[in-house]
């Protein structure tokens, strides 16, 4: 089957969750016998591998303008071309107006409620809110990340999708290396956070519970923030023991993760967190909020804390320096990337198998 992705940045840009769950997913889904393209940003990593390949698409840039313009570029150069096109996001999920009209089989994943996000002002969460319903009426299957999601979609439009989990990544722990010494974290003890710089994560409320705790361990931030203004505000709020390197992937993200002492998610909203999974692979002792989306992955590995307590979360950081070092989490059973990527190809197959509508006539909703 081949197979069209729209809505991320691509391969190898580790920008955010879903170009990192088609960074694990795509290869499984060759593996299976699919062919698979991923139209992404301009600056997305090509594939070496055979049966994948990144369509390199143009966008309009600006926070609003650049992966709706990318998706809808994306979308003319695919129609007529794939079996099945697989939108990720709500708002590439708009497109799916357009599958049902030209009769194109459509799969959306829904990797959260991103009209949710505190970064989207009143008319754009207003914009993504009429996505929902569009993806609701047109998609000839929608997938969600969590049961939360699963449970939502139910009670809000009476509407079955399939729950479909990201996968645990398999990982391999290294040493303290080159970026550690040049960091100057070799041999020091350091509590990890590693995410887009958004306000529903929470970073603001882990450096201020951080100030709290009478500890030796610094902050280590990696991530890269939408909003400027954001940022600035949480460099204004770090003390001297907070250390912001950037976005970080590959071999340096590898290198941060296997030698962090405690890894920490104080979000608000999620869909489910891909930098959680990571940390459940290394087996770093976790802290999280307790929104069910988190809780759902860390089972009773974790520490858990009320979201937006910052003096919740400063009672946990202390809780979780004072244990032993060796006191390694059990990470909790989680389907493998070659098991989501399975469930995946059922859906595709299920969604080949149906007759297609006439123009302009709706599938039955309740999705079976």
């Amino acid at each position: 089957m081949k197979i069209a992705m729209i809505g991320s940045r691509g391969l190898g840009t580790s920008y955010g969750g879903i170009e990192r769950v088609l960074d694990a997913v795509c290869p499984e889904l060759v593996a299976l016998g699919h062919d698979v393209d991923v139209f992404a940003a301009t600056s997305a990593t090509d594939s070496n591998l055979r049966g994948l390949k990144v369509v390199k698409v143009p966008s309009i840039a600006g926070k609003h303008t650049e992966t709706i313009s990318r998706s809808i570029l994306s979308l003319a150069l695919a129609l007529g071309q794939y079996d099945i096109i697989h939108f990720h996001a709500i708002g590439p999920g708009i497109l799916s107006a357009a599958t049902r009209l030209f009769r194109q089989p459509t799969v959306v994943t829904i990797h959260g409620l991103d009209q949710r996000r505190d970064k989207w002002g009143p008319i754009a969460k207003s914009c993504l809110s009429m996505a929902e319903n569009t993806i609701v009426r047109c998609a000839d299957r929608i997938t969600v990340v969590s049961e939360e999601l699963r449970r939502y979609f139910v009670e809000r439009h009476d509407v079955r999708t399939s729950f479909i989990p990201n996968g645990l990544p398999v990982v391999t722990p290294v040493p303290p290396g080159p970026l550690l010494k040049a960091l100057g974290l070799a041999g020091r003890r350091y509590v990890f956070f590693a995410s887009r710089l958004t306000p529903e994560k929470g970073c603001h409320d882990l450096i201020e519970a951080h100030k709290r705790v009478s500890e030796d361990a610094t902050l280590v931030i990696a991530g890269k923030a939408l909003q400027p203004d954001y940022e600035a505000n949480l460099a204004t709020l770090a003390g001297p023991n907070v250390l912001f390197v950037g976005h970080r992937s590959g071999a340096d993200l590898q290198e941060l993760y296997s030698n962090a002492t405690l890894f920490v998610l104080p979000s608000y909203l999620e869909g489910m967190s891909m930098a959680l999974l990571e940390a459940m692979a290394y087996d770093i002792p976790t802290i999280v909020s307790d929104i069910p989306e988190n809780i759902r992955v860390v089972g009773n590995a974790a520490i858990r804390f009320q979201a937006r307590d910052v003096s919740g979360l400063a009672g946990a950081l202390a809780e979780a320096l004072a244990r032993p070092l060796d006191a390694a989490p059990v990470t909790p059973e989680w389907p493998t990337w070659s098991k989501v990527a399975r469930s995946y190809s059922d859906v595709y197959d299920r969604v080949m198998a149906r007759p297609l509508p006439a123009p302009g006539q709706l599938y039955e909703r309740k999705l079976r």
